[in-house]
């Protein structure tokens, strides 16, 4: 067995997967700070994505020229994996660095690079390098240079940093979930020493460590990133369901700290003495007995009732709910010692209370019970006025009250054992809790508090625990626990069917997540009413459905989904049309595996979404245009203007037909970003200010965005990102220079700058034609590309092509 060729076709293999894995994941992370900043972990995910690509190439080389060339890609993100992961290790360390420290961490990387890119001549990073061909792949046999060691010193350097930064945030950190994720990184970070040891040593001409443990390291840095992540959307979502309430709230995690408290929480803390392990030892036993705890609030005896619910068991957030009974509880002691106090309670609490006296028949039997007294609190309760409650029997005042209940509460009055209940009163839409007691021989009275809100709140969260908060569906933790108890021979055959909205992420990127949003109800209802009673309709996640169908053969299945096809192709979203890709499978056999038909589903829902997204997302491309074009008159003349000079530019610089024309289009659609911009800011009489016109430059971005979610306009996106760049490098987003820019968007730069300067605007009027000449001859070298202003200027406005 050749173990070398084993190992190098499995890096060949499993290396690319890396790299995109990479990119995907920078991707998704790129904006995910507050404020709009760059989270500094997917620029090293893109380094390292570098690295990867790199490293794969290097492996396929067999020609040296080639290599040498591979080999430098490689090394751009080699050298700025550093830089990168420091400004990571600041970032997640709240360590302020200075954005001359960013500047110089920069300017080493690019300085290594270059250094690189000339050690053919100099030799300074490696004296020399053999590319043989081993097993069919190129592996270089290199000899080290001083400059290489100066790159593992680099290396050291961040390794170093992270030795200082996270156990000074460690020591800093008031919480022990903070400390153990800062010394989970700590060590995750020192994974690597093991690699600079083994490189420095010379062992790496064996074995070459540093991709798989870069891996390592950026997964269980991700992994880390996620959990927190999901950790604080629970904590949100509490936040959302308790912030307001009148009761005291407050949510703490398994370390019994306390991560958030309501504005009635915060008097409760301030005064308790015992540290939150002892009063939480207390609560825990109040809820469990559900009897009242006492404890001090204000410099004031208070009892409370106490609700508590554990809503997220692998990390163990716990909710409490105290219920302030304090006059309750006064009430109850009160009525007991005496009768003066007793009438004084009755018209003075909030709670509900009414005092009655049982009714004996001849025989000495128990037949009824009859009112005494009530207090207002009681009487609105019920809906009654106080003086027409006194003296009437229960079933006068009561219609819901059955023989059972009546035979429980006068036991009470013969036996004196209280006892306290809950209830919901259909009649007035209420749930109530009720403390029934014995005050005298014969009597009982009965103390009625409304625990409405609360129960509102526990249903609630009892609710977001198995549905999904958008659509009202079930939601991934309901559908896994429900698919094992579906997995049995009773409901063979079982199918499954798979639904994905196709361009949901466009759709956000465009017209907003409020579209978006309207667009997943729309399908969550279709699916939810075509499918027959007896399925489960959960939403997964994101833009993905599944269905689950006990006792339905395929012939079924496949009549539902052509069901669903057609109503989801019948829909609409204002001007949007609703696709939705669906796949399916069936288990007919308890010998089948669940997890393999669901798997079987998802793959016939990918085949179907490979060819319907294409084309629902060049229509949405067109419904985007027209949409900026309704919010801008002038920004649909422009863009007329601008694609017409594009096409004769192109014409004049013999670029052919086909790029001729593409450019027509280019130049049509180079503001398409602009339909992420605040309309206001688009139709702004004014002259733009610094905070709008920063809004107005993320618009190539948008463009981007839109444009390259569809194969067809692949290119064209590239030239719209581009067109705002300078010739001299100061231009935006990217700040590329010269021929860095694709030639299609230096055209675009120079026809939307015309058009630009020669249209009036409410602030200002337009330029003539011969000031907008001079000014793109003062700009050309400058902002513009020479060679393609002189075509214009000699070619284009001389023969007054445009």
């Amino acid at each position: 067995m050749n173990f070398q060729k084993i190992l190098l076709t499995l890096l060949i293999y499993t290396i690319p997967i890396i790299s995109l894995a990479y990119v995907f994941v920078g991707t998704r992370l790129f904006k995910q700070k507050v404020n709009g900043l760059t989270n500094s972990f997917s620029y090293l995910m893109f380094a390292s994505a570098v690295y990867a690509m790199g490293y794969f190439l290097e492996l396929n080389c067999v020609d040296y020229n080639t290599f040498i060339l591979v080999r430098n890609f490689e090394f751009l993100g080699i050298l700025f994996i550093p830089a990168f992961a420091i400004l990571f290790i600041a970032d997640i360390t709240k360590t302020n660095v200075q954005i001359g420290i960013k500047a110089l961490l920069m300017a080493i990387s690019g300085a290594l690079w270059i250094v690189f890119l000339t050690d053919p001549v100099h030799h300074w990073i490696y004296q020399s390098i053999k590319l043989l061909p081993l097993n069919g792949f190129g592996v270089a046999y290199t000899t080290k240079a001083c400059g290489y060691y100066f790159i593992l010193a680099y290396y050291a350097a961040v390794l170093l940093f992270s030795m200082i930064a996270f156990p000074k945030a460690w020591r800093k950190s008031k919480t022990v979930s903070s400390k153990k994720s800062y010394r989970f990184l700590f060590i995750t970070f020192q994974l690597p020493w093991f690699v600079l040891l083994f490189v420095a040593s010379g062992s790496d001409i064996y074995f070459d460590p540093t991709p798989a443990v870069i891996f390592l390291v950026l997964s269980l840095i991700g992994i880390n990133e996620l959990k927190n992540d999901f950790f604080e959307l629970e904590i949100n979502r509490w936040k959302n369901t308790f912030i307001n309430m009148d009761e005291m709230t407050f949510l703490i995690n398994s370390y019994n700290e306390i991560l958030y408290l309501n504005e009635r929480a915060e008097e409760f803390w301030k005064e308790q003495k015992k540290n939150t392990r002892e009063i939480v030892r207390i609560l825990d036993r109040g809820d469990a007995l559900r009897i009242p705890v006492k404890f001090m609030v204000n410099h004031e005896a208070r009892w409370f009732y106490v609700n508590k619910n554990v809503f997220q068991r692998k990390r163990k957030l716990t909710s409490f709910i105290l219920t302030d009974v304090t006059e309750r509880h006064r009430a109850k002691k009160a009525l007991k010692e005496s009768e003066e106090k007793h009438r004084l309670l009755i018209t003075q609490m909030t709670q509900g209370l009414a005092v009655h006296e049982v009714i004996q028949d001849e025989s000495g039997k128990v037949t009824d019970f009859y009112f005494v007294d009530a207090n207002e609190s009681f009487a609105k309760l019920i809906g009654r006025n106080r003086e027409d409650i006194i003296g009437k029997r229960s079933r006068e005042l009561l219609q819901e009250i059955d023989d059972a209940h009546i035979e429980e509460l006068v036991q009470v009055a013969i036996s004196g054992e209280a006892y306290q209940y809950e209830d919901f009163l259909k009649g007035l839409g209420k749930y109530v809790e009720v403390v029934v007691y014995s005050p005298r021989y014969r009597q009982f009275a009965m103390i009625i508090t409304d625990i409405s809100n609360r129960k509102k709140a526990e249903l609630e969260i009892n609710y977001l625990s198995y549905h999904d908060y958008l659509t009202g569906l079930y939601n991934r933790r309901f559908y896994e626990a429900e698919l094992i108890k579906l997995d049995r021979p009773e409901n063979l055959p079982i199918s499954m069917i798979m639904a994905d909205v196709n361009g949901l992420k466009l759709i956000n990127d465009s017209f907003g997540h409020t579209m978006g949003d309207e667009l997943l109800v729309k399908a969550a209802h279709i699916i939810s009413s075509t499918c027959p009673e007896g399925s489960v309709v959960a939403r997964l996640g994101g833009d993905e459905f599944i269905v689950i169908l006990p006792e339905t053969d395929s012939f079924q299945v496949a009549e539902i989904v052509n069901e669903l096809r057609a109503r989801s192709l019948s829909e609409r979203i204002g001007a949007l049309d609703l696709s939705i890709s669906f796949g399916y499978e069936t288990k007919d056999n308890m010998e089948q595996d669940i997890q393999e038909i669901y798997k079987h589903a998802e793959d016939d829902m990918y085949r179907h979404k490979l060819y319907e997204s294409s084309s629902v997302k060049s229509k949405t491309i067109d419904l985007i245009m027209n949409a900026l074009y309704a919010k801008s008159r002038r920004e649909m003349l422009h863009s007329k203007r601008v694609g017409k000079l594009c096409k004769q530019i192109a014409k004049e610089m013999n670029l052919g037909k086909d790029i001729v024309n593409q450019m027509g289009v280019a130049g049509l659609m180079h503001d398409i970003g602009k339909m992420g911009i605040d309309e206001n800011i688009l139709n702004k009489e004014a002259e733009l200010d610094a905070s709008e016109f920063q809004e107005i430059q993320r618009h190539p971005e948008i463009g981007f965005r839109i444009l390259s979610s569809s194969d067809e306009f692949l290119e064209i996106a590239r030239y719209v990102f581009e067109h705002h760049e300078r010739w001299d490098g100061k231009g935006y987003p990217k700040n590329l220079i010269g021929k860095e820019i694709s030639l299609q968007a230096r055209i675009i730069g120079v026809a939307d700058a015309f058009d630009a300067m020669t249209c009036d605007r409410s602030y200002r009027k337009g330029l003539s034609e011969e000031e907008a000449v001079a000014e793109i001859i003062r700009c050309s070298g400058t902002q513009f590309d020479p060679d393609v202003s002189r075509v214009f200027l000699e070619k284009v406005l001389k023969n007054d092509n445009f």
